[in-house]
């Protein structure tokens, strides 16, 4: 009975299952993505591990800015919010691939036109 016990209690959760924390707040990177930067996200996680949103950045997606123009460029966010990772679709920006590194920060990449930028986002 005692290995039982100890067995179950060893048994760790998949990577793929939706994390104990949520995302839900404001969350900026001043990093660069292609042609937009100060990237700026409202995250809402009303399930666990699904996340919905919307984000918006100086520039525009498409490169569309006229030079010496202020630009601001905005859509809808859908994504996960896993035990291993975080996988959010920035829609017309790219997909953010990453870790939460603490309660405050995410790490990772977005991938924009077959090029990764790094990226880290941090809550406010």
């Amino acid at each position: 009975m005692a290995m039982i016990a100890i067995a179950a209690a060893s048994c760790g959760r998949e990577p793929t299952d939706p994390s104990r924390t949520s995302l839900t707040g404001f969350w900026r990177s001043f990093d660069v993505d292609l042609y937009i930067h100060n990237i700026e996200m409202e995250i809402h996680e009303n399930e666990p591990g699904v996340v919905i949103g919307k984000w918006s950045a100086i520039g525009k997606v498409d490169n569309s800015c006229p030079v010496g123009k202020f630009c601001k460029d905005s859509s809808i966010i859908q994504g996960r919010n896993e035990v291993a990772q975080v996988v959010l679709h920035l829609f017309g920006a790219g997909d953010f691939v990453g870790e939460r590194t603490s309660d405050t920060q995410l790490k990772g990449i977005i991938r924009s036109q077959e090029q990764n930028f790094h990226v880290t986002f941090t809550r406010f």
